[in-house]
C-alpha cells in the first residue's frame, strides 16, 4: 500500500519542471531529505586575512531581477520557526548579516544522485542581488555539498531623473532646469568575490563552513518519502497560474536571453 501511495504522489509531479517523465521515483532506492542552508556575512574588521575581490568586467550577463519578477519568485526561504534555522535571524542577525536562509525538500532517486539548487540574497541594489549561489548536493556515503558563491560590491553614481526632468520641461528656463534638475542614485556591481565551498556530512549534524567574509551553516534531515513528494508537488503548482516561478527557472531564462 505504501508503494502505491508513493507512485500515485510521484505521478503528480512528473509533468512539472522538477522531474522528467523518465525520472519516476522508485520507493526502494529514493532517499528524501529536508536541506537547510544559511549564508551570512561577518562584520568588517573581525579578520586580518586578505580577501581579494575581482573586477566585474561587464554586468550585462549578471542576474538582475525586476520588481515584478521579485514578487513572482518563490525564494523558498526558511521562515518556519520550528525548523533548525527558522529563527536564525533572531539568534544571529544582531551579530552578522544574514544573506540567505534556504530550505529545500530533496529527493535523491538513488545513491550517487545529485540535486542542484540556485538561490540569491534578498539584499539587492537596482535588481542586482548582493549574493548569488549555486549548490550541488550528492548522495553518497555522506551528503556531499559543493557550493559556489558570488558576493558583489557595488559602485554608485547619480544621473538626472528622466521622468521628473520631462515634467519640468517647458515650464522653466534652461538655466533653472540645470540648477534644480532632479537626480537619483544608481548602483552597479563593481567587484566580485568568487568562493567555492565543499562539505561532507551525515544527516542531523549542523556543519559550519568557515571563511573570513562569508560564513555558511548547512544541515540535512531525513524525512518520509510521501511527505517529501507532497511538499514538492505543493511547491511546484500555484492555484493562480498552475505554475511556480522559481529563481532556478528565472536564471535559466536570463542565461538564454544573454546568449
Amino acid at each position: 500500500m505504501k508503494s502505491l501511495i508513493v507512485i500515485f504522489l510521484s505521478l503528480i509531479i512528473l509533468n512539472t519542471r522538477l522531474y522528467a517523465a523518465e525520472e519516476q521515483i522508485n520507493p526502494d532506492t529514493a532517499r528524501p531529505y529536508e536541506g537547510y542552508l544559511v549564508t551570512f556575512q561577518w562584520p568588517e574588521g573581525l579578520s586580518t586575512e586578505q580577501v581579494d575581490y575581482k573586477n566585474v568586467l561587464s554586468p550585462e550577463s549578471l542576474l538582475r531581477i525586476t520588481s515584478e519578477e521579485e514578487k513572482a519568485i518563490d525564494p523558498d526561504n526558511n521562515t518556519d520557526q520550528s525548523t533548525p534555522f527558522g529563527n536564525i535571524e533572531e539568534r544571529l542577525g544582531r551579530n552578522v548579516k544574514i544573506l540567505a536562509n534556504q530550505k529545500w525538500t530533496l529527493i535523491f532517486r538513488f545513491p550517487g544522485d545529485t540535486i542542484e539548487k540556485s538561490f540569491h540574497s534578498k539584499q539587492e541594489k537596482d535588481g542586482y542581488p548582493e549574493l548569488t549561489g549555486n549548490i550541488a548536493i550528492k548522495l553518497g556515503r555522506y551528503l556531499e555539498s559543493d557550493i559556489q558563491y558570488k558576493h558583489y560590491l557595488f559602485d554608485s553614481f547619480t544621473r538626472p531623473d528622466p521622468i521628473q526632468s520631462n515634467e519640468q520641461a517647458g515650464s522653466t528656463s534652461i538655466f533653472s532646469q540645470a540648477a534644480s534638475q532632479p537626480e537619483f542614485k544608481e548602483f552597479e556591481p563593481a567587484l566580485v568575490l568568487k568562493l567555492n565551498q565543499s562539505n561532507k556530512t551525515a544527516s542531523k549534524k549542523v556543519n559550519y563552513l568557515d571563511h573570513p567574509i562569508i560564513g555558511t551553516l548547512i544541515y540535512f534531515e531525513p524525512i518520509e518519502l510521501e511527505d517529501a513528494i507532497e511538499k514538492i508537488a505543493a511547491q511546484s503548482v500555484t492555484p493562480e497560474t498552475g505554475k511556480s516561478l522559481t529563481y532556478d527557472s528565472l536564471q535559466s531564462t536570463n542565461e538564454l536571453t544573454n546568449r
